[in-house]
């Protein structure tokens, strides 16, 4: 997810990778998917969802707390 200005966000599975953007030969491709919008609404949810991960919100909660280098909490 990237967020632009906090008025665009690009929201996908795109690899960066030469495959993942396009660069494919006979032996090697990718199929990725994306979404590139300016709708308030998406905009905001995904800012929401990116501030909630980056605060730690799930960390308390999270099954994977053993397993984490860096916990938040």
């Amino acid at each position: 997810m990237l967020i632009f200005d906090c008025k665009e966000v690009y929201i996908g599975s795109a690899n960066l990778t030469g495959a993942g953007i396009g660069m494919k030969t006979a032996d090697k491709r990718n199929f990725e998917a994306g979404i590139l919008t300016d709708a308030p609404a998406i905009v905001e949810r995904a800012m929401n969802q990116f501030d909630n991960l980056w605060i730690g919100r799930h960390c308390k909660t999270c099954k994977c707390k053993d397993f984490c280098p860096d916990p938040i909490v």
